[in-house]
């Protein structure tokens, strides 16, 4: 045990340098603290329109660092711990809603917007996703542009695998041991590649340590229905660009005719032989997609 946690920290601390991030705290206006990934420019020259990330369900903002190197030329970036997650650990009044989490991430982007002189362009995945487009929403004159990836909480037009056995009681996101975790494995990713044994078992164990605050947090983010971002698409102003894997077998893609229709002018990217998590599983994509972003509006 104490062997994969003192290799888990290596490999932390490996990925951050390669990212030159460093991971700090700051305070937004309510006083509540965030934990994030934290990169300046290369050059100390901030020319370009700052990004900031948000994560998925059960991950932190640590699983945006190999994109960092590419992406920070010229720019600040910041990928955030979302409450419940990584550093940044659930308060006694947290609620974990859809409202809820875009409410605390509204006041985390106005602060980062007074420090930056300008409102930053937003990326997130799946849950991230969903929370990036309901901050759009409220406060479009704060996002200058949004990248979507397989947003949750958007009704596809096929159910998919995931919610058939989460009706059934189940949660393919939380396994309990080894077997479960290589059904998330398959459910998560068309082609899933092995992760060494270490991160598996730690990641595992965390699991089990969360398990509670996880199950609140995932049955909270839909007792508001299923549809809390789907039903205000039509409200996005700023520039949407939607990438969505063809095999995602949590967040089915046919929701992406649904940007077609409430959003007429997004770009939405399908990506092949790809599932939930483009951002691992189809990480050259994904890259591209975010360049064309910053080079048209960052």
């Amino acid at each position: 045990m104490w062997g994969d946690q003192f290799r888990l920290t290596l490999y932390r601390r490996r990925r951050r340098r390669a990212a030159r991030a460093r991971y700090r705290t700051i305070h937004d206006g309510t006083g509540r603290a965030w934990t994030l990934y934290h990169v300046r420019s290369k050059g100390g020259n901030v020319l370009g329109v700052p990004v900031v990330f948000f994560h998925g369900f059960g991950s932190d903002g640590s699983s945006w660092l190999s994109f960092f190197p590419e992406l920070s030329e010229n720019r600040e970036l910041v990928a955030v711990d979302l409450p419940g997650f990584g550093g940044h650990y659930p308060l006694e009044d947290d609620q974990y809603t859809p409202s809820w989490y875009a409410g605390v991430c509204v006041s985390l982007l106005r602060e980062l917007a007074v420090r930056w002189g300008q409102p930053p362009i937003i990326i997130g995945t799946s849950l991230g996703a969903m929370i990036a487009g309901l901050v759009a929403c409220e406060i479009p004159d704060l996002c200058r542009a949004v990248i979507l990836i397989g947003p949750a909480g958007i009704r596809p037009l096929r159910q998919t695998p995931f919610w058939e056995e989460y009706r059934a009681g189940r949660n393919l996101l939380l396994p309990r041991n080894e077997a479960e975790w290589d059904v998330m494995m398959h459910t998560l990713y068309h082609q899933p590649r092995p992760l060494p044994g270490f991160l598996r078992r730690t990641a595992l164990r965390e699991i089990e340590i969360k398990r509670d605050v996880l199950e609140r947090i995932f049955d909270q983010l839909f007792s508001q229905g299923e549809d809390p971002l789907g039903e205000r698409l039509q409200e996005l102003r700023s520039p949407v660009t939607v990438l969505w894997g063809e095999c995602d077998q949590v967040t089915d893609v046919s929701a992406l005719d649904r940007f077609q229709e409430a959003v007429p002018s997004s770009r939405r990217v399908r990506i092949e032989d790809c599932g939930h998590c483009p951002t691992s599983e189809a990480p050259w994509k994904t890259r591209e997609a975010f360049l064309d972003v910053l080079a048209r509006y960052g």
